[in-house]
Order: structure tokens, then sequence, then C-alpha cells
């Protein structure tokens, strides 16, 4: 039985009530500066994505390259105009016989020759079956379909970090609420080591007491270091600094009022993953109607206005230069191609059904998935409602639990109970409402416009 008398018990309770509010007000207002000063919203998560994630500035790219290709002039649609020179000189010996016995004929002499010329040339491809336009509109639809590809990158990673910001959110909570256990189960083993000293409670109630204390210190220790690698995880996908520190909003905005047809509708007319299959038939049919062409001659047109100089001491003609302009037509037509024209056809026609079946598949697949994101977007409203309810139940049986306990009339493994529930309470509001929104924001890429969402 310990000597201390009932005044320092009194003081010893009070000092260390003193003490628990000075620290108290201490960390609040630290991490109070922290949460204030490095607090980030969803939307800025998203906006700071859409800038710097490495996957999307690499679709970002391939894009650029794909719209140098939809020039007119890389296709031939415009006419070429080069400029071609050249100059030559020979030195060195000739013999040479002539046709007519006037001119002697010339053995060994000492000859030297040049030659200068020169020309602007312009063409243009006059008719080549249309194939040149064809490829035009192919490409077009090529960038059309590197657009939506990047969109469906630019969806899938905002989804992506959403998840993964309201991993932290999670986290984050549970943390909060794990370290608010944890001082319960400080300021319990307080009390029961005060009254185990003056023999108010057993040893057993003690050991107890410390068993829950290591539990709660262990879980925030796990907790802690869970959040952690969670925040690399988002920064990595930001292309931040890995160690960059940083508290997430857990305040959740939702939008309880989607309509199932409204949105149906949208999904049907602008899920990129739809519109994306459908640019793949349409590329397919330009392949078609280009291989079409090659049964048609091609014609193309050809200009120069160019100056020539020849000279040669051997030659009747000792200099002759000639200034002036030339034109050309040429025309080509394949008779016969051993059939091959034919079995690319064949080819271009399969690859044209095949991408139409795909697309069927496609549409069902999203329909379905869009019915499964909907029903968990309805059954995670619905819980939000009774798991508000619950919580705010549990918090009241906890504060009771707690007063009962601290004054005898409560046993540990109930107050223990109560403090448990607390937590599974709070965990399972913040999941429903973690869920309702990433079945939100799943919803609107289905649809196609989670971006007008998020920077609206």
């Amino acid at each position: 039985m310990s000597s201390e008398s009932p005044q320092l018990k009194k003081w010893s309770m009070k000092g260390f009530n003193k003490l628990k509010s000075i620290w108290t007000f201490i960390l609040l207002s630290i991490f109070g500066t922290v949460d204030a000063q490095n607090s980030i919203s969803l939307e800025k998560i998203l906006s700071i994505t859409i800038e710097e994630n490495i996957d999307i500035k690499i679709k970002n790219t391939e894009l650029d390259q794909v719209k140098n290709y939809e020039k007119v002039g890389v296709l031939g649609l415009l006419p070429k105009i080069k400029v071609n020179g050249a100059a030559s000189a020979n030195t060195g010996s000739s013999s040479i016989e002539f046709a007519t016995e006037d001119f002697p004929e010339i053995n060994d002499a000492d000859s030297e020759s040049k030659s200068i010329n020169g020309n602007v040339e312009i063409s243009y491809s006059l008719f080549g079956g249309l194939a040149s336009v064809y490829t035009y509109q192919k490409l077009k639809k090529q960038s059309d379909l590197k657009s939506t590809e990047l969109l469906m990158k630019i969806e899938q990673v905002l989804l992506n970090t959403a998840k993964q910001y309201f991993d932290i959110a999670f986290l984050q909570e549970q943390n909060r609420i794990l370290h608010e256990l944890l001082e319960v189960s400080k300021e319990r083993y307080f009390r029961v080591n005060i009254q185990n000293e003056f023999g108010n409670a057993s040893k057993l109630d003690l050991l107890a007491a410390e068993i829950d204390l290591n539990k709660d210190s262990v879980n925030v220790m796990n907790s802690d270091y869970e959040l952690k690698a969670a925040k690399e995880r988002l920064n990595q996908i930001l292309n931040r600094d890995l160690s960059t520190d940083y508290v997430v909003e857990s305040y959740v905005e939702i939008n309880k009022d989607l309509n199932y047809n409204e949105l149906l509708d949208l999904t049907s007319q602008n899920n990129n993953n739809i519109l994306f299959h459908q640019y793949l038939i349409e590329i397919a049919r330009k392949d078609k109607k280009i291989n079409n062409t090659s049964i048609f001659p091609s014609v193309s047109v050809s200009a120069q206005y160019g100056y020539n100089q020849n000279e040669s001491n051997t030659s009747i003609i000792l200099d002759q230069s000639n200034t002036g302009l030339t034109g050309f037509v040429n025309l080509s037509w394949d008779i016969f191609d051993a059939m091959a024209r034919k079995r690319i056809a064949q080819n271009t026609q399969i690859e044209i059904e095949s991408n139409e079946l795909k697309l069927e598949a496609i549409k069902k697949e999203i329909q379905k998935e869009f019915n499964v994101t909907y029903k968990q977007y309805e059954n995670n409203i619905k819980l939000i409602e009774i798991e508000t309810r619950n919580n705010e139940a549990s918090e009241r049986f906890f504060q009771r639990a707690k007063n009962q306990f601290f004054q005898g009339q409560l046993s540990r493994s109930d107050f223990r109970l109560a403090q448990v529930d607390l937590s599974i309470s709070k965990n399972r509001l913040n999941q429903s409402l973690f869920k309702a929104k990433i079945a939100e924001l799943n919803l609107y890429r289905l649809s196609g416009k989670i971006i007008n969402e998020i920077v609206k």
C-alpha cells in the first residue's frame, strides 16, 4: 500500500491535467500551423497532375509528333519547288575521228571542257486517284485518335490520383483517430496507475491498461508509416520530390444528385474508349479507300527554267549556252501487281469488321462498368447517412462509457470495446465518404466529363 497522501494524489491529477492541456495547446499550435501552410485540396492535386505527370507529358509529346504529319505539304498536296545546279570540268587528251573527211582527225590533242547548269523546277501531282487526299484525311483521324488516347491517359491518371488522394485522406483520418485513442489510453494508464498505488485498482487492471496502451502505440507507429508511404506514392504521380510533406483536406463534397439516364446517354456519346475504337474503324476505312486509288493512273506535271553552258576546245562547237523554259507531263499506271492490291483490300476489310466487333464488345463492357459504378455510388450515398447517425451514436456512447469507467462504474473490457467501436465507426464513415466520391469521379470519367468537372 502506498503512503501517498490524498492531497498528493489530488495534486498529481491536477498536474497531469494541466500538463496535458499545455501539451495539447502546443501540439495544436504546431500542427494547426502545418495544416494551414501545407494543406492541399483534391482540385489542386488534380491540376498539378495534369501539368506535371510524366505519363501525360509523354502522351502530349506523341500527339505533337502525329500532328506534324498532318501538314498538307508532307503529303504532296502542294506544289514542290526545287533549285538545281551543277558544274563540271575536264582536262586530258582526246582523239577524235569525224564522220566526214572535211575535218581532219585529231590524235592525242590536249583537251579541256567545262559545263555549268542551273534551273528552278516546279512540280505538281495533278491526279493520283485521290490517294493524297485520303491519306491526309487518314492522318487527321490518326491525330484525333492520338488526342483521344491522350484524354484516356489523363482520365486514368486523374482517377488514380484521386484514389491515392483519398487513400491518404483515409489514412490521415485514421491516424488522427488512433492518436486520439492513444491519448485516451495514456490517460487511462495514468489514472489506473495512481489508483493502483492507492489500492483502488488491481495489478491486473494496470497490466490491462498497459497492454492496451502498447497496442495503441504500435497501431500509431504502423499508421504513421502507412501514411508516409501513401504520400510518397502520390508525390511520384505528381512528379515531385518524394519527401515533400503535406496534409490533404479531409472535407469531401459529393454530388448526391447524379442522374442515371443522363450519365448513361453521355457515356454512350462521349466515352473516350468508345470514341477511340470508332476512330480505329474510320482509319481502316480510309486505308481501304487509299488502296482502291491504286487502280487509277497518276498524272504529274513539272516545269524548269534554267541556264546551261558547255565549253570544249576539241568540239565542233566551242561554246554553247542556253536559257529557257522546259515542261514535262508524266503518266504512270500500274497495270499488273500480281494480285497484291486484292489481298490488301481483303485484309483491310477484315480489319474493319474486326474493329467493329471490338467496338460492340467495348460498348457492352463500358455499360456494365457504368452500371456497377453507379450502384456503388448509390449504395455509398445511402451508407453515408447511416454511418453518420451511427458515428454520432458511437461518440455519445463512448463519452458516457469514459465517464462511467473513470468513476469505477464500467469494466475495463467494456470501456475498451466502446473505444474500439468508436474508432471502427469513424473509419466506416470515412470509407463511405471516400468511396462515394471515387464512384462519382469514375462516373465522370466514363461519361467523358471528368476533366471538365475538375477545371470548371
